[in-house]
């Protein structure tokens, strides 16, 4: 399967993530933090689930659930292995208690319900794609913990969905706490996929089709990847 060629900018004025070709595009302020929209790029590089809140409301509902999801698990490990203020045994179920908030109250009513929507969820994700890109979610989410403007900054990222950061990267290769965090990234995703086995021991739940064929697709555009160093240059905007 070819490499997908991502692109993640963002700035407190003008936003666009796009992959092979099919884009988001955003003018002026934005709500989300960068990091929320960095795990829509991830999704889309997983593959099979649908990543662009777009089109239509029942495509919105899947992909800002996918996003939604896949951050509260990385920002959980991280609370975990970085900041301290959660036990390892909290990452899954309070990812999964904000998620059947996020169906039954913040996007009612969901097309599925929160159980169909985490088994779909799991049962498409590439636990270890995820896990190798997750440095570049590390950087991103250092900078929004400690640094206080970091929503005044601008972060310039192109990616492929087989990227290395830790092999590309010997300050990222001699960082046991990104080494560590990314291990229990491998453990929690791992954790997710088989709480949903144990909730549908079924036939593999399927997104619609709909869902997965972009309507926004170009012809893929070839974009030159930045590698090395954080991956993530911020820079003040004031």
């Amino acid at each position: 399967m070819a490499a997908k060629q991502l692109k993640f900018y963002w700035s407190p004025q003008y936003q666009i993530f796009s992959c092979d070709g099919a884009k988001l595009e955003g003018h002026g302020a934005i709500q989300t933090n960068p990091s929320h929209d960095l795990v829509h790029l991830f999704i889309a590089a997983n593959g099979n689930m649908p990543w662009q809140p777009v089109e239509s409301r029942e495509q919105t509902c899947f992909a800002e659930y996918n996003a939604v999801l896949l951050e509260h698990l990385l920002v959980n490990c991280f609370n975990v292995a970085v900041l301290g203020s959660m036990a390892p045994e909290q990452v899954v179920l309070e990812a999964r208690k904000f998620l059947q908030w996020f169906v039954s109250e913040h996007y009612a009513p969901f097309p599925v319900s929160e159980e169909e929507a985490f088994c779909c969820f799991a049962a498409h994700l590439d636990i270890e794609r995820i896990v190798r890109l997750f440095p570049y979610f590390y950087s991103l989410r250092a900078w929004e913990c400690f640094s206080p403007d970091y929503r005044n900054a601008v972060y310039d990222l192109e990616f492929t969905s087989e990227d290395d950061p830790v092999r590309e990267a010997p300050e990222w290769a001699a960082d046991p706490n990104i080494l560590e965090t990314q291990e229990l990234v491998r453990q929690k995703l791992a954790e997710a996929v088989a709480e949903a086995r144990s909730i549908r021991p079924k036939a593999e739940p399927v997104f619609p089709q709909t869902l997965l064929a972009s309507p926004l697709s170009n012809p893929p555009a070839k974009t030159k990847q930045k590698k090395g160093g954080l991956g993530f240059k911020p820079t003040p905007t004031r």
